[in-house]
């Protein structure tokens, strides 16, 4: 693995003022060179802000929030590409196949990106992408001694 891919979920618990100690602390422990998100992400909290009512008081805090991210991973922002759409195909028709349930669209697209890149997807959604074929990483609860990634050289 070359590096982790961050879910939506772990963004937030980093970005919040009262996010999850314990991702904080995985935050602080690894070379934030080596971590990516998907513009999926982006897409989330575009969502998030499309969802909220204009007169919203919020709306410009989340938009300088999303923003700040943006510029924050700005060379490390993962696009959508041809190989990463086709892994996500197969491997939403496989978990299907083999669970009986269609799985999350972002999360298997966020796997297919991770698998697509050699990356370790980092979330706390790991019992719904445990079929993916991803290397799953879940701050809240694994140590993160147990998912090294090379150090850069």
């Amino acid at each position: 693995m070359r590096g982790r891919l961050a879910n939506t979920n772990v963004i937030a618990s980093l970005i919040a003022l009262n996010g999850a100690p314990i991702v904080k602390r995985w935050a602080r422990a690894i070379d934030k060179r080596d971590l990516h998100i998907s513009i999926l992400t982006l897409g989330e909290y575009d969502k998030g802000i499309a969802n909220l009512p204009s007169d919203d008081p919020n709306v410009m805090r989340y938009m300088a929030s999303r923003d700040a991210l943006e510029a924050r991973f700005a060379r490390r922002i993962l696009p959508l590409e041809d190989p990463v759409v086709r892994r996500w195909s197969a491997i939403s028709g496989r978990v299907k196949r083999e669970t009986g349930h269609a799985p999350s669209v972002i999360d298997t697209l966020l796997a297919a990106t991770a698998i697509e890149n050699d990356l370790v997807l980092v979330s706390r959604n790991s019992r719904d992408l445990t079929h993916s074929g991803a290397v799953l990483f879940d701050p809240w609860r694994d140590d993160l001694a147990q998912f090294p990634v090379p150090p850069r050289p």
